[in-house]
């Protein structure tokens, strides 16, 4: 009967734990106190995913207080987020200055001495003011479970390199100081704030970005040279690796399924991206997430010294392409035959607002896409003018097979629409296949107040319009104006789940919880209240 309830228990608790809801998780942790039973088949949810330092778990004696060792194999995340302010000078806390300036944390080795004693660890992510210490690399190192390795917003030296090869297949790899922006919808919420900005270890950083810099380059490089033939996914800054260093890499075993670079400078390099997928025969899914320059794009094609028809072929294999405005897509795309999910977005750095491309540029490249051959189920579009019926007849002609198709206008703004309802219904008509779709069709101006607002429920009735319309619609969603603070806003979609009845052919829609994109992903949104890298 124990095993019988303790095995109820674990359903009932991973299916809570779906939600990913914070009251359901403090109801959880209250409930794992009534008996011993409900606390053991507890403990493997509340404490798979952790972070540390907790800012109020110290006393004065020993210093920040880890986890207990009880709990140390129940760990399949571990997130080292060390707080911005302890390293300010005037509220030091938890560390010291070293005779460079440097901070240097304390009771680091807590953490340092638990991870090889963490017997389910898949995942660790860092973000710290600090240069990390090489001895946790090392201590990672001596993790065979370790499978995704992640690093933003922390300086990094050779030292890094102690992280040994063995299981870790995903690797994501940000600088400092790299605060960006997709379309004008949610960011990370520390990059809207001045003091972001304006930590002391941060501009110090900055002064030093030229010896720093060239010294996170060679350790990243290191890095890859010893990994490259485990991994799997790559999430990678242009700031912190070239394609040069990429093509100079093998990647015999297990070729990368995913490319992502996050910023770098547009200018001409040699060996450039074709030289790069050459050396990665398996490589389905490239983003090329590029931030916005002042100076000229980058050419995907002309940056190439000779560029080959075995090259070019190379692009034929790709399956998913996401690529920002930075980047000069002119004939790319129609050498991309088996592409199935295209992403066209608009990325600057904070605190600058980006320029998405314009209706003629997405013609153009609907053009390219059209001459590919290729089958095309998923659309994801930013845009600047305000969208029309003829852009989505377009789409829809030259796309027919979508299942998914997304439209967002980069800085969207409620006005008169020029074009009803109907026609925007009729010139996607011909997409059979629709399950998804989110549009930047305009509305009347209204203010965005609560959800009995004219905003929200003209909305709602183009909703259920189009779920008449479209018959193979399954969720629909429409862009609004949201207010993100006392003077700012951002854009937003109200998005609906539609369901059938199969009898009478009525629909019932269903408001669904706001979601964005964090950064680098592209194709699937994830909840607003996951706001985080």
């Amino acid at each position: 009967m124990l095993v019988l309830n303790a095995d109820i228990l674990h359903v009932l608790i991973a299916e809570l734990l779906s939600n990913d809801d914070t009251e359901v998780r403090s109801s959880l942790s209250t409930l794992s106190r009534t008996s011993r039973v409900i606390r053991d088949s507890c403990l493997p949810y509340l404490f798979a995913e952790v972070k540390w330092p907790h800012q109020e778990m110290y006393d004065d004696i020993s210093g920040l207080h880890f986890f207990p060792e009880t709990l140390w194999s129940y760990f399949r995340i571990v997130h080292l987020d060390w707080p911005d302010e302890w390293s300010e000078p005037i509220r030091l806390r938890w560390g010291a200055y070293d005779k460079e300036g440097n901070y240097t944390p304390y009771h680091l080795e807590k953490l340092i001495s638990a991870i090889p004693h963490m017997s389910r660890l898949q995942q660790f992510s860092m973000s710290c003011p600090f240069t990390p210490p090489p001895s946790i690399f090392g201590a990672l190192g001596r993790c065979p479970t370790l499978t995704t390795f992640r690093v933003w917003e922390t300086p990094l030296d050779i030292g890094m390199i102690l992280l040994q090869p063995g299981s870790v297949q995903r690797v994501t790899l940000s600088p400092v100081d790299q605060a960006l922006r997709i379309g004008d919808g949610p960011i990370n919420p520390a990059f809207t704030e001045v003091i972001y900005y304006m930590r002391d270890w941060r501009r110090k950083y900055r002064t030093q970005l030229t010896d720093r810099r060239s010294k996170e380059v060679f350790a990243c490089a290191g890095f890859l040279r010893h990994h490259s033939s485990n991994l799997t996914q790559l999430e990678l800054s242009g700031d912190l690796c070239s394609f040069a260093t990429l093509a100079a890499n093998d990647w015999p075993n297990h070729p990368p399924k995913s490319q992502t670079f996050f910023h770098a400078e547009c200018r001409k390099v040699t060996p450039g991206l074709l030289s790069v997928l050459d050396r990665m025969n398996k490589l389905q899914d490239l983003r090329l997430l590029f931030a916005q320059m002042k100076s000229e794009k980058f050419d995907l094609l002309t940056d190439e010294a000779t560029p080959n028809e075995a090259a070019l072929s190379k692009l034929a294999t790709l399956h998913s392409f996401a690529a920002s405005n930075a980047c000069k897509l002119d004939g790319i795309l129609s050498h991309m035959s088996s592409l199935s999910r295209l992403a066209i977005l608009a990325i600057v750095d904070l605190p600058r607002w980006p320029i998405a491309p314009t209706q003629a540029e997405v013609e153009g490249l609907l053009g390219d896409l059209a001459g590919s051959g290729s089958r095309l189920t998923q659309l994801r579009l930013i845009v600047e003018d305000k969208l029309t019926p003829a852009l989505c007849y377009m789409i829809s002609t030259q796309c027919p097979h979508l299942e998914t198709l997304e439209i967002e206008r980069c800085g969207y703004h409620d006005g008169k629409s020029i074009s009803t309802w109907q026609e925007f219904a009729e010139s996607l008509s011909r997409l059979s296949r629709l399950r998804s779709l989110r549009i930047c069709m305009q509305f009347p101006e209204y203010d965005e107040m609560d959800d009995f607002e004219p905003w929200h429920m003209v909305r709602e009735e183009c909703a259920t319009f189009f779920a008449k319309e479209l018959k193979s619609l399954k969720r629909v969603g429409f862009e609004y104006r949201k207010r993100a603070g006392t003077h700012r806003y951002q854009d937003a979609w109200l998005e609906y789940d539609i369901v059938r009845n199969d009898r009478d052919g009525t629909e019932k829609l269903f408001q669904l919880a706001p979601t964005w994109y964090p950064f680098p992903d592209a194709w699937e949104p994830s909840p607003l209240n996951a706001l985080s890298f």
